[in-house]
């Protein structure tokens, strides 16, 4: 009884701590999209900054936009896929004044703003 117990307890502990690790990783990111169908939740969200990239690609850091994928029910995210895509060089001036729908194209269709999902 104890084992079960301690191991039950064990599993939640890892559960809330993927919880917040988590959230705490997707703060990092907008949301540009949002539906919901009862207790399910599906979200876009976004985030488009340099990023290193390996040497062998370049020396330097690459503008880059990330799209994710949420699912969430009851709120606590459930699954999530990111797909990320490289930007032309001369977006580095203007990163925070990128519009989600100016690369949209490059993204897969259910990644793309306006896409009705679920």
């Amino acid at each position: 009884m104890l084992t079960a117990t301690t191991f039950l307890l064990a599993l939640l502990l890892m559960l809330v701590a993927r919880e917040v690790y988590l959230e705490l990783w997707l703060h990092r990111s907008t949301r540009i999209q949002r539906s919901r169908q009862g207790w399910v939740a599906t979200e876009i969200r976004r985030r488009v900054a340099m990023e290193e990239v390996p040497v062998h690609v370049s020396a330097y850091p690459l503008p880059r936009e990330e799209r994710i994928l949420v699912s969430r029910v009851l709120g606590l995210v459930i699954w999530h896929r990111e797909v990320s895509v490289g930007l032309p060089a001369s977006a580095c001036e203007r990163l925070s004044a990128i519009a989600p729908q100016e690369f949209d194209q490059q993204f897969p269709p259910w990644l793309r703003v306006g896409v009705v999902r679920i």
